[in-house]
């Protein structure tokens, strides 16, 4: 085992033990976590987010209050990138919706592009997840994700309504942030105008689903504290075969390297099972991608979203990937043709007159 997995382990041992053993007696005293991002608002930005947020980018950050997991002075997190030096300028609001274990600040390893090309980038943290507060990774209610992705949608397109700017609103999301995007365009339809999802989570891939057991577990302690447990690996190192992309993600702080929680697990499991009987109800513009040695979410999925999906045949692609793994911007073989070809669709989204 090496020195970076012997710090998690005990990091993650450490937190584990304190969150469903101690907290919930400091709590009856009023004696609990006052950092409700657990630290994470106090880690240092990466040096990405750093290039983004200094000259020539322009960048600004909120924080909203939004009630989670029975703290009601906890906030959601997200900050907007915009570069107005860019030669030409697309009047498109680009919303980044993360994955598991992952943070909305770390687009900026990829989205310098994007910018590049004029779209405005709105990236927020969910519940639990970055400089949002909640225990790292800790969701007991899937439709908080939800909530939180309306929640800073509103504020965004309040904040251009005052600044009298009309601006067109994409959502994106990958994996995770995928079946969020799926279910937040099923709800609040007329909320945003177009939507891409990569890899996203329908199908869990054999390989990173927990086994029945583990799932019987999850069922009985999920609504207890010790439905804070770390469980079950999951897709813990299933993201891509490069190991240089993994130590990367395991060396960043601001990610979480544990395992699967209990509660969250099941969560996202009863998520899950709900979008496959749903995708027919999508009827919104869309761009899909997905790779095909994907370890973490089946292709069968994007397939089935593609087939259902009430979106008119010539407002909706699809685009598979030979050997492109589920980090897919990160992919060392189509991470490049993945980023063009969602570049080239945006561009294409701006030019219709009407989504």
């Amino acid at each position: 085992m090496s020195g970076r997995n012997i710090y998690d382990s005990l990091t993650n041992f450490r937190h584990t033990f304190h969150n469903i053993f101690i907290d919930p007696f400091l709590k009856l005293f009023n004696l609990s976590q006052q950092d409700l991002t657990y630290g994470r608002t106090f880690l240092p930005f990466s040096p990405t987010e750093q290039i983004v947020r200094s000259p020539p980018y322009l960048y600004t950050e909120d924080r909203l209050s939004f009630p989670f997991n029975g703290a009601k002075d906890s906030f959601i997190y997200y900050q907007v990138w915009h570069l107005p030096s860019a030669e030409i300028q697309h009047n498109i609001d680009l919303l980044f919706v993360h994955g598991l274990n992952d943070y909305g600040g770390r687009v900026s390893e990829h989205c310098i592009p994007i910018l590049e090309a004029g779209f405005r980038i709105i990236a927020l943290d969910l519940p639990g997840f970055g400089r949002s507060s909640g225990l790292h990774a800790y969701v007991t209610d899937w439709l908080d994700f939800i909530k939180a992705t309306k929640l800073v949608i509103d504020h965004v397109k309040e904040k251009n309504a005052k600044e009298n700017r009309q601006r067109k609103l994409i959502i994106f999301g990958g994996s995770l942030g995928g079946l969020i995007v799926l279910e937040y365009s099923i709800k609040y339809p007329n909320t945003f105008d177009a939507l891409c999802v990569q890899c996203p989570l329908i199908y869990v891939a054999g390989q990173s689903r927990p086994s029945k057991f583990a799932e019987i577990i999850a069922k009985v302690i999920a609504n207890s504290p010790l439905g804070r447990l770390p469980l079950v690996a999951a897709h813990r190192g299933k993201s891509s075969s490069d190991p240089t992309v993994l130590e990367k993600f395991f060396s960043d702080p601001q990610t979480y390297h544990g395992n699967l929680r209990a509660a969250t697990g099941l969560t996202l499991l009863d998520a899950t099972e709900w979008i496959q009987t749903k995708l027919g109800a999508i009827h919104k513009p869309f761009l899909v991608q997905h790779g095909l040695c994907d370890r973490v979410t089946l292709c069968d999925g994007t397939k089935d979203l593609f087939a259902q999906a009430q979106t008119p045949e010539d407002q909706k692609i699809m685009l598979l990937y030979e050997r492109c793994e589920h980090d897919m911007w990160r992919d060392s073989f189509a991470g490049e043709k993945v980023m063009n070809d969602f570049i080239n669709w945006l561009i294409q989204m701006d030019e219709l007159s009407e989504l």
